[in-house]
């Protein structure tokens, strides 16, 4: 396994760095690893003074393990991610699934370190943006719900950036749009240009809609969140274990639990646990070899009409509705 440590941030010096741990070499805005299993791109493009873009586009022929660990502290990371195949995020032992099917969009502050695992054959896609805090922090001052609290927002003493979250479908859109472009020229560059500024228009009206939980947060928080995530998707088809639980499992009050959650994760632990079911429940449903009932059964649901019930409130239409639609 090749291993990679290695840092990003706004300032091309981690370029240079990264390149011949990888076993390449840079040339204009990219790196080129010679003899990977499909030439693939790892383009950089500064956008701005404030703001760095990094496409990956590649199949690894060997298992990597990259270690994240940055020097400077001045940026925050935003990373979408379509990675498929065997990848996680690994914080202090405790692993996440990333990428397409997993955790495929997840911002943090330059201080939070952690790995990334990824095994050959898998295939990366994937778009980091830099954005230094103070530009950020410009961005955020243009939304109301911000006025009283930007200061505190991004003062290190008292709230920590992080989220690990799913992207919505207009972020959706615009990576695989970017991912059907040519990755030379000009052009290409416009295409990644255009991209960042429309995932962070997508990013910035999502959070405007979104509870601000100012936290400060160690990596030890986010650690035992991860792994409660992890608990709650290993049981999802049981009843949900309740707060009481998790919290004490976390290493923390139930109150500080659930606040954490939902800042770190961006919705409730119940709430988490139960769009999780649905999804799961879907995905069955979609096989075509389950009865709504046994569904429901396998999940967990008080009958199928608890079941049909929540379907519907969650995507709209009723189980019988969408098998039409397949």
């Amino acid at each position: 396994m090749r291993e990679v440590i290695h840092q990003y941030g706004v300032e091309l010096e981690w370029v240079t760095d990264i390149a011949p741990k990888l076993g390449g070499y840079v040339d204009g805005n990219n790196i080129v690893v010679p003899g990977e299993a499909r030439p693939g791109t790892r383009f950089i493009l500064p956008i701005n003074d404030n703001m760095t873009a990094f496409v990956v586009d590649v199949t690894y022929n060997e298992d990597v393990i990259y270690r994240l660990r940055n020097i400077r502290d001045d940026f925050v990371g935003v990373y979408y991610n379509l990675t498929e195949g065997d990848a996680v995020h690994i914080l202090d032992d405790v692993s996440r699934l990333a990428g397409r099917w997993g955790c495929n969009l997840a911002v943090f502050d330059a201080n939070l370190g952690g790995d990334y695992l990824v095994k050959m054959g898998c295939t990366t896609f994937m778009l980091a943006i830099f954005i230094k805090k103070s530009a950020l922090k410009n961005y955020f001052s243009k939304t109301e719900q911000y006025d009283q609290i930007l200061d505190s927002v991004f003062d290190s003493e008292k709230n920590t950036i992080v989220k690990f979250d799913r992207m919505g479908s207009q972020a959706w859109w615009l990576m695989n749009e970017l991912r059907k472009t040519n990755a030379t020229g000009a052009l290409y560059e416009t295409m990644v240009i255009g991209t960042v500024y429309g995932l962070l228009c997508d990013y910035l009206d999502q959070t405007a809609n979104q509870e601000i939980i100012l936290e400060k947060v160690v990596q030890e928080d986010v650690v035992n969140i991860i792994a409660s995530q992890a608990y709650l998707v290993e049981h999802i088809e049981e009843q949900f274990a309740g707060i009481t639980k998790l919290a004490t499992d976390a290493n923390m009050s139930e109150t500080k639990y659930k606040r954490l959650f939902k800042k770190i994760i961006g919705i409730t632990p119940n709430a988490f646990f139960l769009t999780n079911k649905l999804s799961f429940a879907k995905e069955k449903l979609e096989t075509g070899n389950y009865t709504v009932g046994e569904i429901a059964v396998k999940f967990n649901f008080t009958d199928a009409s608890h079941l049909i019930e929540q379907f519907k409130r969650a995507f709209g239409i009723t189980p019988k509705e969408y098998l039409t639609l397949l």
